[in-house]
């Protein structure tokens, strides 16, 4: 029997998760639970993606591993998953590859959206009082 036949009839870890987990969601009289506690975690998994989008980070692939978790359950999910994942290969490809203009202006959004984020938190105000720069502006408008 050669090498590659016998690596197919062993499934993966993903593949035995999955089945394991596809046999007690309809196996078991309380698999009902797991279908509610899939959709919870994915909807908490792929919200904490969609907040980490802007920031330098695997935003994008919190919200596409929610994605895939709603999937288990639901179908839209799926869908949706693919969807996304197709527009942003497309936008990518057609906008972003190669162009270095985009490229700058993207980075100075990313940026821009950073600091803005560390300033509303009071981050900025914090890390000036451990260099010892005490400066009204870094203060937070939100927590004063």
């Amino acid at each position: 029997m050669p090498a590659d036949a016998r690596t197919d009839d062993k499934p993966g870890f993903l593949r035995r998760l999955g089945r394991r987990y596809h046999h007690v969601r309809h196996n078991h009289r309380l698999g009902f639970v797991l279908r509610y506690v899939t959709i919870t975690v994915g909807v908490l998994v792929t919200a904490a993606g969609i907040v980490a989008i802007p920031y330098p980070g695997p935003g994008w692939a919190i919200v596409f591993l929610g994605l895939l978790i709603l999937s288990q359950e639901l179908e839209w999910a799926a869908r949706l998953r693919h969807w996304i994942m197709y527009r942003l290969n497309r936008l990518y490809s057609k906008y972003i590859d190669g162009n270095l203009l985009a490229q700058v202006v993207l980075g100075i959004a990313t940026c821009a959206i950073v600091i803005a984020t560390l300033w509303l938190t009071g981050a900025l105000a914090l890390a000036g009082g451990w260099v010892g720069l005490d400066w009204p502006w870094l203060n937070s408008p939100l927590l004063s």
